[in-house]
C-alpha cells in the first residue's frame, strides 16, 4: 500500500519556500505527496516541481477543482467552454509533473448551487466534456479520479453509487475519488458503499469528520480499512486534512478554529494511523 499528504494542508501552490515540508514527509516516510494544480498557466513549472518531488522519493498525484466561471455543467456555453478548457490544461500540469492521477471534484464548481437537484441534462453536459479530458488524459497517462463532495458543497454529485455510475459515463480514464470526510456525511454505510464500488474507485482520500488529525474524530475507520482491503482496493491512501495556514483555503473549507497543534505533527500521526490501521484490517 501507498500513503500520501494532500498539500493544501500548507497552500494552493507548492513552491520553493515548502520544500523543507516535502523534506519532512519523505523523511517521515510517505510515498506520495498531492500537489495542487490551480495556477495552470505555466506547465513548466509543474514539470519541474514533478523532478524536484521524485529526487526525494515521493511519486506525485494532482488535485484541482473549478471555479463558478469554470462550471462544466452550467447553461452557460461560455463558461462550459472555460472549464473544459482549464481542464485541458490541468491534464497538462498533471502529466508534465508525472502525475499519473488527476482528482477532485471537477464535475462541477464547488459551491454553485440552483436550488434544485441536478438534473439529466447538467449530468450529460459535464459528463460529455469530461469524457473528452478523460481521453486527453489517458493519451497522457493521467487517469481522472472524480470526487462526490457533500451536499453542503455541491449538488450534482453526492455519493460514491451516483459517482460511480458518472465515472461509468465519461469512459475508461476516469474512476472515483473516495472521500472519508463526504462519505461519513452522505453514506447510509460507508463501509458498504465502498464494497458495492470499489471497482470504481480510483483514488482514497483519509479525511477525518472535522477534518483534522485521523483517528480522533467519528470516521468509522476500522470498518472503511477492513472494507477498502476486503475488496482488493490497492490505490493510493492520502490524507487530506485543512487547517488555518492559508485565509482563503480556511474560508473555503469552512474551518473556524484549530483543531490540531502543528501542521508537520499531524501529517507524522496520520501515517502512523494508516499504516498500523492498514496492516490490522
Amino acid at each position: 500500500m501507498r500513503f500520501g499528504m494532500n498539500m493544501l494542508l500548507w497552500t494552493t501552490r507548492v513552491e520553493a519556500q515548502h520544500r523543507p515540508i516535502l523534506n519532512a514527509l519523505a523523511e517521515m516516510g510517505y510515498d506520495l505527496v498531492e500537489l495542487p494544480v490551480f495556477d495552470i498557466e505555466d506547465v513548466g513549472a509543474y514539470e519541474q516541481l514533478g523532478r524536484q518531488v521524485r529526487a526525494l522519493g515521493l511519486a506525485p498525484l494532482a488535485v484541482t477543482a473549478l471555479g463558478p466561471d469554470q462550471n462544466i455543467c452550467a447553461d452557460d456555453p461560455a463558461t462550459r467552454k472555460r472549464g473544459a478548457a482549464a481542464l485541458h490544461r490541468m491534464v497538462d500540469c498533471a502529466a508534465a509533473m508525472g502525475a499519473p492521477i488527476l482528482s477532485g471534484p471537477i464535475h462541477s464548481a464547488i459551491g454553485e448551487f440552483t436550488g434544485r437537484g441536478p438534473t439529466r441534462d447538467e449530468r450529460a453536459r459535464s459528463a460529455e466534456i469530461l469524457a473528452r479530458v478523460a481521453e486527453r488524459g489517458a493519451a497522457m497517462g493521467v487517469r481522472l479520479a472524480i470526487e462526490p463532495l457533500n451536499r453542503f458543497e455541491c449538488y450534482l454529485l453526492n455519493d460514491t453509487a451516483s459517482a460511480a455510475e458518472f465515472a461509468g459515463q465519461v469512459g475508461s480514464g476516469a474512476g472515483v475519488l473516495y472521500d472519508s470526510f463526504h462519505a461519513h456525511i452522505e453514506e447510509k454505510d460507508p463501509a458498504a458503499a465502498i464494497s458495492a464500488h470499489a471497482a470504481a474507485i480510483a483514488l482514497v482520500h483519509i479525511s477525518e469528520n472535522d477534518r483534522s488529525i485521523p483517528g480522533h474524530g467519528q470516521v468509522r475507520w476500522d470498518e472503511t480499512f477492513a472494507a477498502l482491503k476486503a475488496s482488493g482496493y490497492d490505490g493510493p491512501l492520502v490524507v487530506e486534512a485543512f487547517g488555518m495556514a492559508l485565509p482563503e483555503l480556511s474560508a473555503a473549507t469552512r474551518i473556524w478554529r484549530r483543531m490540531f497543534e502543528d501542521e508537520l505533527a499531524l501529517a507524522r500521526e496520520a501515517l502512523s494511523f494508516m499504516r498500523a490501521r492498514w496492516d490490522s484490517a
